[in-house]
């Protein structure tokens, strides 16, 4: 049902997914590409920190804000975002992306916290004004702990680019931004969403009953755990941190999204959410418990898990709102399955990078297939969420 508040927007503006949906595709090949044009021979040297940083504050973050700006609408039954939201959010993206892959790490953390500021202010106008017919869930508490994780994380690379701080806090910083903020977002978006996709009833508002409010208080708590996992890493506990993360993220996924059993709805995509749900803690638990693999086992998390997770929620979102699409989301799209293939193989390849005398060569490989499942997946749906129509 279109609300009346967003009558009168755009199709692009009600549903602000369709724009930053294949946005975000497009600013995570650059992120993966990274990785692809240097074992071609193509660039000559390579960062980490820029491919982790494009990765985590644009592509992903993309997808948040399509999610984000599209739902909350919908659930305080308020006015759409503006064309000027819109174009300020796809502006914060690219300009990251851009100044990380040139190194410029301010301008791209710049662009990152203007992101945020966009979508808090957007957040906080719809949930407490007058006119929001509903409030979120209890879980979305996590959503500002995760942000000011990001914002933490944000501000320490600009202290180590700009003030010469200790490098050593970038190593925080990424902690922070490639776990901490998406580790929150997934538990309290989680919350809404798996309920919905598994065919369960959506959680309640926060502020309906007492209970609400006791369990906002538990998932700030897990919110909080998840930050002190990650200084407890950064301060020597390689073991200790990520298996205490793994626990809290497993309890809170299991709890607040249901995630202890399969969606009772059929829809491929579905049964993909439901294993990131789970590869997600995986990758944390083997990182701690094999920490001379951590980087290997932290691709689990990254591509098992937010990678496929933020594609299972896109493709719900795109099924379930385009005209037309409808009829897909309880079965199996080729290109959605050609997805799921791509993102195994290209997981399988990343894990073996460490273990062979080909590491780079083995990167590329991963790259490559990350790219081919997210173009079929694109070339599938791309062209359905671009496309204006009349309703």
């Amino acid at each position: 049902m279109t609300r009346p508040a967003a009558a009168g927007a755009s199709i692009w503006r009600r549903e602000p997914f369709r724009v930053l949906f294949p946005l975000g595709v497009l600013l995570g090949w650059v992120g993966i590409g990274h990785w692809l044009s240097y074992a071609l021979g193509v660039t000559q040297t390579y960062s980490c920190l820029a491919h982790g940083l494009v990765q985590m504050q644009a592509f992903m973050m993309a997808f948040a804000a399509g999610f984000l700006l599209t739902a909350l609408p919908r659930r305080t039954q308020t006015v759409a975002p503006s064309a000027l939201e819109m174009w300020l959010a796809a502006i914060a993206l690219v300009a990251t992306t851009l100044a990380a892959t040139e190194q410029s790490w301010v301008v791209a953390e710049v662009g990152y916290v203007a992101l945020f500021v966009i979508l808090l202010q957007f957040a906080v106008r719809r949930f407490s004004g007058r006119a929001a017919g509903r409030r979120p869930p209890a879980a979305f508490v996590l959503i500002p702990i995760g942000i000011a994780q990001g914002l933490t994380g944000a501000g320490l690379i600009v202290a180590w680019a700009a003030f010469d701080a200790s490098p050593a806090r970038v190593a925080l910083a990424r902690l922070l931004i490639e776990q901490g903020v998406f580790l929150c977002f997934a538990v309290g978006v989680g919350s809404l969403v798996l309920p919905l996709m598994g065919g369960s009833p959506p959680p309640a508002d926060l502020g309906s009953s007492p209970r609400e409010a006791w369990r906002a208080i538990a998932y700030a708590t897990a919110g909080i755990a998840i930050a002190v996992t990650l200084l407890l890493e950064y301060l020597g506990w390689e073991r200790v941190g990520p298996i205490l993360r793994a626990i809290v993220v497993a309890t809170s996924l299991a709890l607040a999204g249901r995630a202890w059993r399969p969606p009772a709805k059929p829809g491929l995509h579905r049964r993909f959410v439901w294993i990131s749900v789970w590869l997600m803690p995986t990758g944390l638990a083997l990182s701690g418990i094999a920490p001379s693999y951590r980087v290997p086992a932290l691709h689990i998390l990254f591509i098992g898990g937010f990678s496929l997770m933020a594609f299972g929620v896109a493709t719900h979102v795109a099924l379930s709102h385009v005209a037309g699409l409808e009829p897909l989301a309880l079965g199996r799209p080729p290109a959605v399955a050609a997805l799921g293939v791509a993102f195994l193989l290209a997981l399988l390849a990343r894990v073996a990078a460490d273990w062979s005398n080909d590491y780079f060569a083995h990167l590329g490989w991963a790259a490559g297939c990350w790219i081919v499942g997210s173009a079929a997946w694109l070339g599938f749906l791309g062209p359905w969420m671009l496309r204006r129509y009349r309703e």
